[in-house]
Order: structure tokens, then sequence, then C-alpha cells
């Protein structure tokens, strides 16, 4: 089915319903995505997970959290990891990371790697990464959100549009492993990776509806225009963002 045409489900969000219309472009406001692979066993992870809250305050960001299940084995099962989310640390890591697989680890715009507790390093990638002249908006309209963008044909690429249905706040308190007893704060939990289609050279328009994206009590998502495919991701070429203040990027 064309994005044109498809209609997909969004959350009931209240603030979110303003007539305010939110653009990722090629230019110095563009922001970046980080996406953080975090786990509820990890010991180093705390940290990482706190400066995700703090750049969700960050207008330059759009911040991510994945959790993963690969410190399963240790003792605590980690009550927000999905399969998919260790598939796509994993994909990432054949990519950018050398194959390398840890937490917290941090892919700034599909492209680069980092500890996730490091923002000096997220800084300098971000700078590393500029944007790539691709245009991505998100426009409140009638019972959700109207979606609409810019490939051009000269980049030599073609992407996906994926949306991430998130948790803007998500507090667990762990049982057992490393961070027995803590309890700790996750920003923008993702809860699903829904692949909205395939995007070729020139513009689009899709629907976003409010009815299907409601995954696991998420209150907001992320849009990406990203390189390759659900299963091999590649560069993110623009994010947007809704969160429960609006949209945002």
């Amino acid at each position: 089915m064309s994005l044109t045409r498809r209609t997909l489900a969004c959350l009931s969000l209240g603030a979110l319903a303003a007539p305010r219309l939110a653009c990722a472009q090629a230019n110095g406001s563009a922001p970046s995505v980080v996406e953080l692979f975090t786990s509820q066993g990890c010991s180093s992870c705390p940290p990482a997970d706190a400066l995700m809250l703090e750049l969700t305050k960050d207008r330059n960001f759009i911040p991510l959290t994945y959790a993963v299940e690969i410190w399963d084995y240790l003792g605590w099962k980690d009550t927000l990891a999905r399969p998919a989310f260790t598939r796509r640390q994993k994909a990432y890591a054949e990519m950018v990371a050398g194959k390398r697989v840890y937490t917290p680890q941090a892919i700034i715009n599909g492209r680069m790697h980092c500890v996730g507790s490091d923002f000096s390093s997220i800084a300098r990638l971000r700078a590393a990464t500029p944007a790539r002249g691709v245009k991505l908006a998100l426009q409140a309209s009638g019972d959700g959100w109207r979606a609409s963008g810019n490939l051009p044909p000269t980049l030599d690429a073609t992407g996906r549009l994926i949306l991430l249905p998130f948790r803007s706040r998500e507090t667990v308190q762990i049982g057992r492993g490393e961070n027995s007893g803590r309890a700790i704060t996750y920003a923008n939990v993702v809860r699903d990776i829904i692949d909205l289609g395939v995007l070729e050279g020139g513009e689009f328009e899709t629907r976003i509806s409010r009815k299907d994206v409601a995954v696991d009590r998420a209150d907001g998502f992320a849009l990406l225009m990203q390189a390759g495919s659900i299963e091999m991701p590649g560069v993110v070429l623009a994010g947007a963002m809704v969160d429960p203040a609006g949209i945002r990027v």
C-alpha cells in the first residue's frame, strides 16, 4: 500500500491535538537521533539512563531507549526488553560498531556508536553526522497526524519510514541482579518497531491516526526516515517526535 494512502493508528495524547507543525530538515536545527541500548541487569547503565532523561529536555536530540535481553541470564529478566530490540542492537553492531555489542551503547543517527553515558562523545558524534538534505514534518490533523517529507532523488539512498511508539517515562523497581534494590526511571522507552513502508526519491505524505500506536501503554512516538530495513537499519535520514508535551523536534 502506498504511503499516501496508508492510515496508521496513534494514541490519544490530549495535548498532542494542538495544530502545531514541526519539521526536521537540512539545517542547524535538525535533531539527532540517539538510540540507547540498555539493560536493567547492567550496573553500568543507570548513568546512561539518567542522561537520556536529560536529553528529552534538549531539542537538539530525539532520545530513544531500547531495553535488551543480553544480560537476562545474570539473574534478572529485563521487564521492558523485547527480542526485536536485541536484534536491532546486533544489526547496528554489525554495521557501525565493529560487531561490538555492549551496554550502555548509544547509536547516533544510525552511523556511529559510543558509550551511552558519555555526553561529550554523543555531542561530538552528533556534530560528525550532519543532516542529509532530507525533510520530514509532522502536523496534527483530524484524529491524528499528517507526516510529510522529501527524499531528494539526488541522494543515493532509499529508505523506510519507521514508527516507534514509546512510553515517555517508566520507573522499574529491580529485584535481583547487579541493580538489585534500585528503582530506575527510563525515558522514551520504545515498545514496538513498526515498518510503514519504503521511501524512494521524491515527496511523500502519510496519515498516522490515534488507534493502533497505543502499544503497551505508549504515550508518545518517534518517526524515522531511515536507510536500510528493519532487520538491517542504516543511516537515519531524518527524525521527528511526539511526546505528551506535543509535537517536537
